[in-house]
């Protein structure tokens, strides 16, 4: 009988917060096997570095139209079908007891993953579990996904003591890692010696509309939070817009001056070594997600969500706040920001350290 160890993964940021784990893997010599669902272009050279070369012991075809929900119904279907199709021979003849299959985090990408892994009774492995904004609107679909998939999960490695308390009730083993296993990617980029030139040579700001709940069924809604950032931030920060292509679409319609537009950098959606320098020198950052909000509380940076909830607690009450859609609230932060920049983190626990001793001593 065989034992096996699989990632399953669709998205950049997915393989952010598992290279930790893989690199640990690596360093152990145990071997695996990566499969990448197709849900994005995962852009694996952004990590190499890190990682090392990843490969690739699979690949459905990458989902083509990326801004219809329809469609990605149809490849979230597609995809599982054909997964449970193609790994019938193998994941039949595996050891059950003692083959991890690792998913991480809330992607519709996941819960294929663990849906799949539970149709053949595979252990199911969820990095980053436990994370609850309790409202399956905000953001969507993750929470539906994350609700489903801690359901399915039979090793939870929670990353604090809040998402462990929301495990509370369900199977499986639970497991606190302290952390988030994105910190250790944040160190090692800010631990280079090399460093990228900075995109703007003046101060500047950060600001990201891109979660399809707001860009596609409240579109006016997220024009009028573009607008409103922009036209109240201090005169003397230029706007750094990281272009998604859901926010395509608004970028020639804002009502902002000509001074304001000429202070309007567009930049689309960088490698993650540069993307983490181009945080640390921001003023601050205004998104509407809170994928961000831990590199954020990671490098002390003022960080402003424009949603009503959040499924994190890094920096709450710290460096970061949220909205709540109130305007007076977001007018508030954007003039003084200053008092919300804290210190850096330091390195101390490491969470894929204990993800990896976790699942080595419990090898059979």
């Amino acid at each position: 009988m065989n034992r096996q160890i699989y990632f399953f993964c669709g998205t950049t940021a997915e393989l952010i917060k598992l290279a930790p784990i893989i690199k640990r893997f690596k360093e152990q010599k145990i071997p695996f096997k990566f499969i990448t669902s197709g849900q994005t272009k995962i852009r694996f050279e952004d990590l190499e570095e890190y990682t090392g070369h990843i490969k690739i012991y699979h690949s459905f075809p990458e989902k083509e139209n990326k801004s219809s929900i329809i469609n990605f119904i149809f490849w979230f279907i597609k995809t599982l079908g054909q997964a449970i199709f193609l790994f019938r021979s193998e994941f039949l003849g595996l050891n059950k007891s003692n083959s991890y299959f690792i998913i991480h985090g809330d992607t519709v990408s996941s819960l294929i993953g663990a849906l799949l892994a539970r149709f053949y009774g595979l252990k199911i492995v969820h990095v980053e579990s436990g994370l609850r904004s309790f409202n399956f609107l905000e953001p969507f679909p993750e929470e539906i996904c994350r609700f489903i998939i801690i359901r399915l999960s039979d090793i939870l490695f929670a990353p604090n003591d809040w998402a462990i308390s929301n495990l509370k009730g369900l199977g499986g083993e639970k497991v606190n890692t302290g952390q988030n296993t994105v910190v250790e990617s944040v160190f090692w980029v800010l631990s280079r010696k090399t460093r990228f030139k900075a995109i703007v040579g003046r101060k500047y700001y950060i600001l990201t509309m891109h979660r399809q709940e707001h860009v596609l069924f409240r579109s006016k809604w997220t024009r009028e939070m573009l607008e409103f950032v922009i036209k109240n931030s201090p005169l003397d920060l230029y706007c750094v817009l990281v272009m998604h292509h859901w926010t395509k679409k608004f970028l020639n319609s804002l009502n902002i001056t000509d001074f304001q537009r000429k202070r309007l950098l567009v930049v689309e959606r960088l490698p993650y070594i540069e993307f983490i320098n181009l945080m640390r020198r921001c003023e601050y950052y205004v998104g509407d997600g809170c994928s961000n909000q831990e590199e954020a509380y990671v490098m002390g940076i003022p960080y402003i969500a424009l949603r009503n909830l959040t499924e994190r607690v890094e920096g709450l009450n710290k460096n970061v706040v949220i909205s709540f859609e109130d305007t007076s609230r977001i007018k508030d932060f954007l003039v003084k920001y200053l008092k919300y920049r804290k210190s850096s983190l330091k390195p101390t626990a490491s969470p894929s350290e204990i993800i990896i001793d976790y699942l080595v001593s419990n090898k059979k």
